[in-house]
């Protein structure tokens, strides 16, 4: 039997539209996801302390490496003991500061609160001063 042209380009056209339709729900859900993570403020890990013996601190650095970028740990202000420079006001403490960027306060959490973290933590133990270590949440990008 044969199928008229017009019969065959409906089915067709049925097909393409349900999977045209599919593929526009992938980018609406897709463009959801990423403005939510867009949207998602970074978290700030603010630390004063000293290394006090930093020999034995590549055990504390071997451990926590790994933990690193799975919480999307980055370094980006300071370095070991830097100097500080005030601009108003006081600051007390003769060791500098670091500050660490996490993609999100949960992560920062999540990495801050994990018993491989909580464990590595153990082997800084007498090998620093510790001033403070702050979490703060960051500004969402606009």
């Amino acid at each position: 039997m044969k199928t008229h042209y017009l019969s065959r380009r409906f089915r067709m056209g049925s097909t393409g539209t349900v999977l045209a339709l599919g593929f526009l729900a992938g980018l609406g859900a897709a463009n959801v996801i990423y403005a939510r993570q867009a949207t998602t403020p970074p978290a700030y890990l603010v630390v004063s302390s000293k290394t006090i013996d930093p020999e034995p601190m590549g055990a504390y650095r071997a451990a926590t490496g790994p933990l690193e970028a799975p919480a999307g740990l980055e370094v980006i202000a300071g370095r070991p003991d830097p100097t500080v420079t005030v601009l108003e006001g006081e600051w007390p403490y003769e060791e500098g500061i670091v500050i660490e960027r996490f993609r999100s306060m949960e992560t920062l959490g999540e990495f801050w609160y994990s018993e491989d973290y909580q464990e590595a933590k153990k082997l800084r133990e007498g090998l620093t001063k510790v001033n403070f270590i702050v979490a703060v949440e960051g500004v969402p990008a606009d």
